[in-house]
């Protein structure tokens, strides 16, 4: 089995979240509070993809993999458990965390536009290329 690894741009994206501690190319370590939050909203019937995906952690980028075993460990996480049933530690996310993640969001939505807009002027370019071949 190959394990995926992230590219520069994903390793960079991740490192921005609030819900990421650390991050390399093959491995993400999730903050305590992202990790009790999680849980909890698990615990209330979220589904996993969703959470992560509410956090900027996309399956898509992450792995679905990636976000059952991470469900599967903390569940098994007595420390974590107990403080996602206790409604410890986070509960909503802070204004400041809000902010910063809605702000990395907007950022991540303002490169993939400029790449689409490339892209679409890449085709055009090449539309009218092939167009003048044709002639």
């Amino acid at each position: 089995m190959t394990k995926r690894q992230f590219s520069n741009t994903e390793v960079e994206y991740l490192r921005a979240l609030p819900a990421v501690e650390s991050v390399t190319q093959n491995r993400i370590t999730y903050s305590r509070d992202f990790q009790i939050s999680c849980m909890r909203r698990y615990l209330d019937g979220e589904r996993p993809s969703s959470i992560f995906t509410s956090a900027g952690l996309s399956p898509a980028i992450v792995g679905r993999k990636r976000v059952e075993r991470n469900i599967a460990r903390w569940k098994a996480d007595p420390d974590i458990m107990a403080a996602a049933k206790s409604g410890g530690s986070s509960g909503p996310l802070s204004a400041e965390t809000r902010e910063r993640l809605v702000s990395v969001q907007l950022g991540q939505i303002r490169s993939l536009t400029c790449q689409v807009l490339e892209l679409k002027d890449r085709i055009d370019v090449l539309e009218r290329q092939l167009k003048e071949i044709q002639r």
